[in-house]
């Protein structure tokens, strides 16, 4: 099958790949769209080839059921990004991600993809693929699972940290929610993407004091919850610092960042919540969401055949755009 390959130092080829053999309980999938994601670029931009590439997001269409029961050929599907072994207290639950034999989905920027049948999502025929897409994976399913789980209301004051990908779906998805969202980026055109999708107030901290800025928003308290999705000290610093008592921090992003308890306790009573991806189970919620006036397709700044992927990863990588959609 044709497929990225990342070349290192930010090269990419289409390549033929190995062809993906489905086991048992296994469903072979040809792939009509995929999604490039932020956790992409350090495979990327390493010095180091791969045989293949780090894509995870993917839609498509059934082409071997391989003995499935729930699908038949030319079924249109999302495939779940996190995948477990499908019978543990968690998996039972649709709370994949917590499975001890937790893996994901990779090589997923090629022409067929293997998966579990039970991680896959029969898709409504009026999802496009690219809304497939983040629907499936970790396009749409951080955000959604990040604010949903912190208890957003109507009328709360959020403070997203980046506006990468991530961080563009939280403003989208908490303003939907009824939420004044404050983006913070370096990047300008990140900030105007985030005002497109409903952002309240953008800061850029090359232009303005950040803590400052965030107090003099909230008239000195402060925002009810912060979003650090860059893995910043600095950021989660600043949301610690800035966050109303009583208020919520939450980690999305990944680095290495380190916390004293005790700023959580005097004089704040803060609640800090960890958010890695979202769950199984949590498909039906979302698409109740996009079926309620989200407008999930917002997300998606540009669609490229497979054969451009260079240009598309180059962009991406570049900051010149938000979601990125690769079709065949």
């Amino acid at each position: 099958m044709k497929g990225v390959r990342f070349l290192g130092n930010c090269e990419v080829e289409i390549a033929v790949l190995t062809d993906p053999c489905p086991g048992e309980g296994e469903v072979l999938i040809d792939v009509k769209a995929s999604g490039i994601c932020g956790s992409e670029m350090g495979s990327y931009r390493s010095s180091n080839a791969s045989e293949g590439n780090g894509g995870h997001e993917v839609m498509g269409v059934v082409l071997d059921p391989n003995g499935s029961r729930r699908f038949q050929k030319g079924d249109r599907v999302g495939v779940a990004t996190i995948q477990g072994c499908g019978a543990c207290h968690w998996c039972l639950q649709g709370k994949s991600d917590f499975c001890p034999q937790v893996g994901s989905v990779g090589n997923a920027h090629s022409e067929l993809v293997v998966s579990k049948e039970c991680w896959l999502h029969s898709l409504p025929p009026n999802i496009t693929d690219g809304v497939a897409v983040l629907l499936s994976g970790d396009g749409l399913g951080v955000p959604y699972g990040a604010s949903i789980r912190s208890g957003i209301q109507p009328g709360e004051t959020t403070c997203v940290f980046g506006a990468g990908p991530v961080g563009l779906g939280m403003t989208l998805v908490q303003t939907f929610l009824g939420a004044r969202v404050i983006s913070v980026d370096l990047n300008p055109l990140r900030l105007e993407m985030a005002k497109n999708l409903g952002a309240w107030h953008t800061i850029n901290p090359r232009q303005t004091e950040v803590r400052e800025a965030l107090l003099e928003l909230t008239h000195g308290l402060g925002p009810n919850k912060c979003f650090e999705c860059t893995g910043s000290q600095e950021t989660l610093d600043i949301a610690l610092d800035t966050t109303i008592p009583e208020g919520t921090v939450v980690v999305i992003g990944h680095g290495p960042q380190q916390i004293n308890p005790q700023r959580l306790i005097a004089r704040r009573n803060l609640r800090l919540m960890g958010n890695w991806i979202c769950h199984f189970s949590d498909y039906d919620g979302m698409l109740t969401m996009i079926r309620n006036g989200l407008q999930a397709d917002r997300l998606i700044s540009a669609h490229f055949p497979l054969e451009e992927a260079a240009v598309a990863y180059q962009r991406f990588s570049e900051g010149l755009e938000a979601k990125v959609i690769l079709t065949q």
